[in-house]
């Protein structure tokens, strides 16, 4: 009686530690195969320093000829308005995808296991 007892929680421990060392290991793979993270905040970066660039060239050549581009103002302000919701929604696909598979492998016991407090 006692020594099935010492098997099933040598069973247990040895489930608890294989567990653990599996999401240790699907860890490093992700940590591996990610990319910086950092391009995404490069690029908003691109296209707000563009946008600040654009309008100070228009007001200067507002200044200088009198008048300034409407259609090319609109096209631009249009591409950087496209692109940054492009981005947002790229980001929101990630984040949703993120959070269902966080919840994939959690610390919980099998069935057949007994867990006692």
């Amino acid at each position: 009686m006692n020594r099935s007892k010492e098997a099933r929680q040598e069973r247990r421990i040895r489930i608890r530690h294989l567990k653990r060392m599996y999401r240790i290991r699907e860890r490093k793979a992700k940590a591996e195969n990610k990319v910086s993270g950092q391009f995404m905040n490069r690029v908003v970066i691109c296209m707000i320093l563009a946008a600040f660039i654009y309008t100070v060239v228009m007001i200067i050549v507002f200044v200088r000829v009198g008048s300034e581009p409407s259609t090319l103002t609109e096209n631009v302000f249009q591409f950087l308005s496209v692109e940054g919701g492009a981005m947002a929604l790229i980001k929101i696909g990630k984040t949703a995808v993120k959070g269902k598979s966080d919840n994939k492998h959690e610390d919980k016991p099998e069935q057949d296991e007994e867990v006692k407090g």
